[in-house]
């Protein structure tokens, strides 16, 4: 429609990312998950831009830690997948209880389709569930696309960490704090 500033297309493709998010479900991982959820780990961890971790990944060594968080209650792991079971699209794990950082990936071929809204939203009813205070997360300033989901869910930046992380390469990137507060303040 001439002078909408808005193309049809567009339309389409914001109906088709809407209805996208029906079919996600998320749930806590399960030991019948592990190999999957490691394979997803694995081939974020490839594209090299995303992560902390870079591969080649130490699958006993992260499958031994995933379990240790849960055995020990202190996080969680939650699964993003399809409705029908297919999976899995995105993986986030919580550590820590009364400020759980949030860690989080989703599958390249599943971004921007509504899987890291159901991700964050199930996140921050379990951190909410335990009587956290807040949710940290450390996000690398290039995965704009992150920024602005987490800002959207009401997360705030709360400084940089320069250099905090080294690569292989040598180099240190920079990470932004973010604090979504879930109590209000005291006084």
């Amino acid at each position: 429609m001439a002078g909408s500033g808005r193309p049809r297309v567009r339309r389409a493709r914001t109906r088709a990312a809407r209805a996208s998010v029906s079919r996600v479900r998320v749930r806590p991982l399960t030991d019948v998950d592990l190999a999957g959820c490691l394979d997803l780990f694995e081939a974020v961890a490839r594209e090299g831009r995303w992560l902390a971790t870079e591969p080649p990944i130490d699958r006993r060594e992260v499958s031994a830690r995933w379990r240790a968080l849960v055995e020990t209650g202190e996080g969680t792991l939650l699964l993003a997948e399809e409705d029908d079971g297919t999976g899995p699209l995105g993986l986030a794990a919580m550590v820590g209880r009364s400020s759980p950082e949030l860690g989080m990936l989703v599958a390249e071929g599943h971004r921007r389709r509504g899987v890291g809204d159901a991700l964050l939203d199930a996140c921050v009813a379990w951190a909410r569930g335990i009587g956290a205070r807040e949710v940290v997360l450390h996000v690398f300033p290039h995965n704009t696309g992150a920024v602005a989901l987490y800002r959207k869910h009401g997360f705030e930046e709360r400084g940089v960490l320069r250099r905090a992380y080294p690569r292989r390469s040598g180099e240190r990137w920079d990470a932004i704090r973010m604090v979504k507060p879930l109590q209000p303040p005291l006084g």
